[in-house]
């Protein structure tokens, strides 16, 4: 998703009269427990946030691999709030800017990190990590998030996965071979009627599929106590260090 912050217009402000005027706050860094609270809107899943670059703007490279397989990491991401940000989230007028403010000097911008929903327990990724890294780092905050276990919903999703390529294959087949077949002896041939139940019988077991699938998904949340987020050094420069 992509967060966006609308100034509210001093003349249309709640509880404020009409001056003829209309007066716009200026796009200012928001503090950044509201910065944490804008980007959440109230979900309580883990948080990922993504900053684009110039030289990888519009894409995903910081957290996808380009050549390696992702299917893992696109299903782990499913159980975090994703957010993108970009790439003039690094001025320092920015709404979101206090997200990737440096809190020293010297400190490099990462280009993802997650965190929970109040901006505490924050882990930063360079964005250039290996793949095991990053998945260490997203089951870390799913053992300690969610009651349900993550890595056996995981290895049986990437199962139900292969399972659905299965049947899809199997289902190109039937109907290769009953439009063969209806072609050869008209719509009313007994094989075609065979093909038809056939075809049922495989709608059946991905309805069981996406059931089970829905299971595996609906991980529960811990109830997490919540965190004073650490505050950001004002006025520090975030500059692309990358």
């Amino acid at each position: 998703m992509h967060p966006v912050w609308k100034p509210i217009d001093v003349a249309s402000a709640p509880g404020q009269a009409p001056t003829g005027t209309v007066a716009g706050q200026v796009e200012r860094a928001l503090p950044l427990e509201q910065a944490y609270e804008l980007v959440t809107d109230g979900d309580k899943r883990p948080v990922l946030i993504l900053r684009e670059c110039e030289r990888c703007k519009g894409t995903d490279h910081a957290l996808l691999s380009r050549s390696l397989d992702n299917e893992q990491t696109v299903l782990l991401a499913h159980w975090f709030r994703c957010v993108k940000l970009p790439p003039n989230v690094l001025t320092d007028k920015h709404p979101f800017y206090n997200l990737f403010a440096r809190t020293k000097e010297g400190d490099k911008i990462p280009h993802l990190f997650f965190v929970d929903p109040d901006g505490s327990n924050k882990k930063e990724l360079p964005g250039d990590q290996a793949q095991t890294v990053l998945w260490e780092t997203m089951f870390s905050y799913l053992e300690r998030c969610y009651a349900d276990n993550a890595k056996a919903a995981i290895k049986e999703l990437r199962q139900l996965l292969s399972q659905y390529d299965k049947l899809d294959a199997e289902e190109q087949q039937i109907h290769s071979r009953r439009a063969r077949e209806i072609e050869k002896n008209g719509p009313d041939s007994q094989k075609g009627k065979k093909f038809d139940a056939e075809l049922a019988k495989v709608a059946q077991e991905r309805d069981k599929l996406v059931a089970r699938e829905k299971e595996l998904r609906d991980l529960a949340l811990k109830t997490m106590q919540a965190t004073a987020p650490v505050p950001t050094v004002p006025g520090a420069p975030a500059n692309d260090t990358k």
